[in-house]
């Protein structure tokens, strides 16, 4: 767990440390704020392609091969970020490191589905959050410290390391989780079928949907608050990413309770009573940022809000979406976190095109928000998902 927790992390930190870095990137290479975030989207885009390819072939080729030559390309890209002279050159390396980093997320989740189904699952996928949550408490700290005693480059510099750290790791403690009679081959028809078979599975794209759309929300916030913060409220880059990681206390908390919940509810309610904190949190920092009430505070805390409450969607839309899907769990993943990759690459330069304010953030996510239980009640609670998502599937 303690391994698959370092792989999934390694997401995080790739876009987390790097956002107290936006501001001064904007002034070194002259950029506009949108052209800024879409290094951001790069990184996402980047991450979509690898999870569409790594997915698929840790289904043919197994899960620890894949993931050892996706980290080794984080490595080299982010090592080459450190030279980088322009930022047409740095978004172009940015897609790179998203590729990357894709290797150890959608492994991570293939190998928790060929272990574990249903209740299970969700306690696992719990259980990972908790340990992928120090990344998001420690990277924008590290990365606003970095930024203060060797700038930017400096960042790029302990991503690489970190995931130098994942591939050695892998190499030496990753057992293989997929026996070879279990795997995929790797036919065209045969790729096809499988992607047809998901694409008609109502609950699996109910899931898909709901998470990506909650992604969006979650990543109007990432690339937006930065500027928000430093720009809007005046803070230094250090006070910025100790407030970000502030945020993030709440989520690992949260994470731990939906294991509990899971003792009383089905994962399709857990889900249900998450999407309505969200939603309520949503309107309230709608409410409070339009009428200008508590300043900073009237966004930071309904939002630190919404944040936990996300904690019991990821997991059980995750748990949901792979229920029926053991025999394809690296393609059902690699379908379902390119998704949420491609929504956040969407949503990252939204802000910076409608104006990054304090209200403006406010209106997007309880959008995202909105659009995203939509999703769960028309497609999964009207596919008649009750205690029956427990159940074990192929």
């Amino acid at each position: 767990m303690l391994l698959l927790g370092i792989m999934t992390g390694l997401g995080p930190a790739t876009v987390d440390m790097y956002l107290p870095a936006l501001p001064a990137l904007a002034v070194e290479f002259d950029a506009s704020t949108a052209g800024v975030q879409a290094t951001l989207t790069g990184s996402l885009l980047g991450m979509a392609t690898g999870q569409l390819v790594i997915g698929p072939l840790s289904d043919t080729l197994g899960r620890r091969r894949p993931v050892l030559v996706g980290v080794s390309v984080h490595v080299l890209s982010s090592l080459a970020m450190i030279a980088s002279p322009s930022i047409e050159v740095l978004l172009a390396l940015r897609v790179l490191q998203g590729f990357g980093a894709a290797a150890g997320a959608i492994t991570a989740m293939a190998i928790v589905r060929d272990l574990f189904t249903g209740r299970g699952a969700s306690t696992m996928f719990s259980r990972l959050m908790l340990i992928t949550g120090i990344a998001p408490v420690l990277a924008p700290a590290v990365g606003g410290f970095l930024m203060s005693v060797t700038g930017w480059r400096g960042i790029f510099l302990v991503l690489a390391g970190t995931s130098l750290t994942v591939v050695s790791a892998c190499a030496w403690a990753l057992p293989e989780t997929l026996a070879v009679e279990a795997r995929i081959p790797a036919r065209p028809r045969v790729m096809l079928g499988t992607v047809g078979r998901l694409l008609r599975d109502r609950i699996y794209m109910g899931a898909l949907l709901t998470q990506a759309l909650m992604f969006s929300a979650s990543f109007s916030y990432v690339s937006g608050m930065s500027f928000i913060l430093q720009d809007g409220f005046g803070l230094a880059p250090g006070e910025f990413g100790f407030l970000f990681s502030a945020g993030t206390i709440g989520m690992i908390g949260m994470s731990q309770v939906n294991p509990v919940l899971l003792r009383r509810l089905s994962t399709g309610g857990v889900l249900v009573l998450g999407l309505a904190g969200v939603i309520t949190c949503g309107t309230v920092m709608t409410v409070l940022t339009a009428t200008g009430t508590g300043g900073m505070w009237g966004l930071l805390l309904p939002i630190w809000g919404a944040l936990a409450c996300q904690q019991l969607i990821t997991p059980n839309s995750q748990s949901i979406a792979l229920s029926q899907h053991g025999a394809r769990a690296g393609t059902a993943a690699a379908f379902l976190t390119a998704s949420m990759s491609l929504a956040g690459a969407l949503a990252a330069p939204l802000l910076g095109v409608v104006g990054a304010t304090a209200v403006s953030l406010s209106v997007v996510m309880l959008t995202f928000y909105v659009l995203s239980g939509t999703a769960t009640a028309t497609l999964i609670r009207r596919s008649g998902l009750r205690a029956s998502d427990d159940r074990p599937g192929r």
